[in-house]
């Protein structure tokens, strides 16, 4: 595989970072692929030093038997699990469970590891966390420490300095969505006439009093007014609402149900099969709204959710982050056929995109927020971390740093700015019909392309040897994207550097006999393809009717 680019710059500065330090923290959204990333800092670590082994920490089952597979994938070395009631630390990769090693008498077997791996590494405060760290740095006071998350900012004031003293490498979650990795939010800010009464709200441990705020928002007449706001903005999306408090959580579904939709709580006393159970039953539609309160947030990731709902204040930017995120992933077609995703609505009730900011406003083309030749990293004035020089605020203790910025308002509507995918990508791209509207690039293990059908752009894609499938639907830099992200997973950088020189040796004698068989015209231009460009135009003709078929079947389910 080709990592993309930023993730390539996130292991280069993870290494770096814990040579230097002996730990650093990454902060990438969710979306980024923090496993990928995660994985290759350990192979390469772990590939430098036969006596090198690395202990990865979950938080949950579900990830330690997800994230082992990825892993295993991207390193080619052997990894054992200690969890529950086993106990295997002969891998070179050891994935552990921090309930199981929160216990003294499992961590008596630990062997030294030479790295610690933190997934959702803004857990670390915990006691648990911190009494596995303390172990592993008493076995190897020199042991390397990387910690991964999307949002370390804590709102409970427990700082994760004690754990980490950097962070190596940050990406805004704007720049994911301009680069159609993420879908863009549409924010709808919704007054319910109760904005004085939410002002009053005490706070404490960094939140605000959700008692104090389902006395205000959970009244039967506002409920119902936001089921008419739903109904209104949102038309037939899957939708997820965070409430106040469970109670508020099961009469916002009430509501729904009482119009005629479909509507289901999901509460953190649920047992996890239920659990399980709802939310595949969310992913094949036949629930079409979930409310919650603050369980959806991290580890569900449901590609079909295109509303998010936002019917509690929120003090922390870090919530309100996680809150809107999980709408943001894109929709696998081969997953969720017929459903076609371009962006995401936010319904914000209670104000939360007002005080924050919407995440429309932080969209930008890169995360290089500073003067070419400036130093990369700056310390934070306040409990003196070292961050990237383009961080708006420390993930540490919260200081925000000021700046010149131009007026712009809250509720602007959303432009986003397209990344041209075709520089950034390591693959040639051709424009087979030199209008734009069809795109494709070759490798050695299959091709990919992106068409439009006048509305939509249709990514497709085909292994070698294999049948072609549909990548993704939506706008042409979130096709592109697909498409990319698919010669990544297929192909190495031997295929994919531009400079190679086959890519512009002239198409041969055969390649154009084969392309005036398959009804390509026979011109001057002909003569004038490269060999890589005459492979594409192949590829096209070979496959045109599969290609057409698909983008019509895919257009058809989605005006079904």
């Amino acid at each position: 595989m080709i990592p993309r680019d930023y993730q390539r710059a996130a292991v280069d500065a993870a290494r770096e970072k814990t040579n230097v330090h002996g730990n650093t923290m990454l902060v990438l959204p969710t979306g980024a692929g923090k496993t990928v990333i995660g994985g290759l800092y350990i192979g390469e670590e772990v590939e430098d030093s036969r006596e090198a082994r690395a202990l990865v920490l979950q938080h949950t089952d579900e990830l330690i038997e997800q994230n082992r597979s990825a892993v295993a994938r991207i390193t080619g070395l052997h990894t054992s699990v200690v969890k529950a009631e086993q106990d295997d630390w002969e891998g070179r990769v050891v994935f552990g469970s921090v309930q199981t090693l929160a216990r003294a008498n499992r961590r008596a077997r630990m062997p030294s590891v030479s790295h610690l791996v933190i997934d959702e590494c803004h857990r670390a405060a915990a006691a648990s966390y911190q009494s596995i760290i303390e172990h592993v740095r008493d076995l190897n006071p020199r042991v390397k420490l990387l910690g991964l998350s999307a949002t370390p900012g804590r709102g409970d004031g427990r700082s994760l300095r004690k754990t980490f003293t950097n962070v190596g490498y940050q990406l805004k979650i704007g720049t994911l969505i301009a680069r159609g990795l993420l879908v863009p939010p549409r924010t709808f800010t919704i007054d319910l006439g109760v904005e004085d009464e939410l002002a009053g709200l005490h706070s404490s441990a960094g939140e605000f009093d959700m008692r104090e705020a389902d006395k205000v928002l959970n009244r039967a007449v506002l409920n119902e007014a936001v089921v008419e706001h739903w109904k209104e903005r949102t038309a037939d999306r899957r939708s997820i609402f965070f409430c106040a408090t469970v109670d508020h959580a099961e009469a916002v579904a009430a509501a729904f149900r009482a119009e005629g939709i479909t509507a289901e709580t999901v509460t953190g006393e649920m047992p996890s099969r239920a659990r399980a159970d709802l939310i595949a039953r969310f992913d094949r539609g036949e629930v079409q709204v979930l409310t919650n309160c603050m369980v959806l947030t991290e580890g569900f990731d449901s590609q079909p959710v295109g509303c998010i709902g936002i019917l509690r204040p929120m003090l922390h930017k870090g919530t309100f982050i996680q809150a809107i995120g999980r709408g943001l992933r894109r929709v696998d077609p081969e997953r969720f056929p017929g459903i076609v995703k371009i962006d995401c609505i936010v319904l914000d009730f209670a104000g939360a995109a007002l005080r924050h900011g919407s995440l429309e406003q932080e969209i930008s083309l890169d995360d290089e927020d500073h003067e070419p030749g400036a130093a990369p990293w700056k310390t934070c004035p306040s409990c003196e971390a070292e961050l990237p020089l383009g961080a708006s605020a420390c993930d540490f203790c919260g200081h925000v740093f000021t700046r010149e910025r131009g007026e712009k308002g809250v509720l602007a509507a959303f432009e986003m700015t397209e990344i041209d995918l075709l520089d950034r990508s390591p693959f040639a791209w051709c424009d087979l019909h030199g209008d734009g509207q069809a795109l494709m690039a070759s490798g050695f293990q299959g091709w990919a392309g992106v068409f439009f059908d006048g509305t939509l752009w249709h990514a497709l894609g085909q292994p070698r040897q294999r049948a072609m499938r549909t990548l993704g639907v939506g706008t042409r830099v979130q096709a592109l994207a697909a498409a990319d992200d698919f010669l990544r997973e297929t192909e190495t950088t031997t295929a994919s550097a531009k400079s190679r020189r086959w890519l512009n040796d002239p198409a041969t004698l055969r390649q154009i006999e084969l392309l005036q068989r398959a009804g390509h015209s026979a011109t001057g231009f002909d003569f004038g393809l490269s060999k890589y460009a005459a492979n594409c135009h192949l590829n096209f003709r070979w496959n045109r009717t599969a290609i057409a078929a698909a983008v019509l079947k895919d257009g058809a389910r989605r005006a079904a």
